[in-house]
């Protein structure tokens, strides 16, 4: 009976040391949308970020110092849509820096976007652009390591009238564990396999 309440004791320690090496920290974190950067007609809170386009306040587009690619140090014209006519003509940016990311880091937000005619959304990470379609959700896998400037942005397209608006929430960052996580968890393991060996030997002798 002894004994069967040591083992019982010792296999809830055993696997509490395990739980504890292999559930690592999720770094998964909500971002602060009030402390991005912006350009143009845009307001910020900390849940959430409201761009606009087609207003007086809008930010001019092109490349040139001011406007939304300079902003966010991209080429001019990267944010001229397929197939326009005259491409992004003003709009409105936020950005922030993602600094010291790992490959399989995640990052995504809930948004929405209401426009009357042909204007677009974009996100921008370091020279990539990718246009915001479909759904209401985004995801970015990162698929290298490194510093990232991360931008969104909507545009006037071919004109600069039409009202647009694009609401972002949700935004969070999802961190990848440090590989030294998997090597504490197997390490932990074999510690706690070696202590269990070691009472059931003495528990026997």
């Amino acid at each position: 009976m002894l004994n069967s309440i040591k083992n019982s004791i010792l296999s809830a320690s055993v696997l509490s040391i395990t739980t504890l090496a292999v559930v690592s920290p999720s770094y998964a974190a909500n971002l602060d949308l009030s402390t991005w950067e912006s350009i143009g007609d845009v307001s910020l809170t900390s849940g959430q970020a409201t761009l606009n386009s087609g207003t007086l306040n809008t930010a001019i587009t092109g490349g040139s110092v001011g406007s939304v690619e300079d902003f966010l140090s991209i080429p001019g014209g990267s944010l001229d849509p397929v197939g326009s006519f005259f491409g992004a003509t003003a709009g409105s940016a936020i950005k922030t820096t993602f600094a010291g990311v790992k490959a399989g880091a995640v990052f995504n937000f809930d948004w929405s976007f209401s426009s009357s005619d042909s204007d677009s959304a974009f996100v921008t990470f370091n020279d990539l652009v990718v246009p915001l379609t479909g759904g209401s959700n985004f995801s970015y896998v990162f698929a290298t390591a490194g510093n990232y400037h991360v931008g969104i942005s909507v545009v006037d397209v071919d004109d600069t009238i039409g009202e647009s608006q694009l609401i972002v929430r949700n935004a969070n960052f999802t961190q990848v564990p440090e590989p030294a996580t998997t090597l504490g968890a197997i390490a932990a393991f074999g510690l706690s396999i070696s202590i269990k060996r070691r009472f059931q030997n003495k528990a026997r002798a």
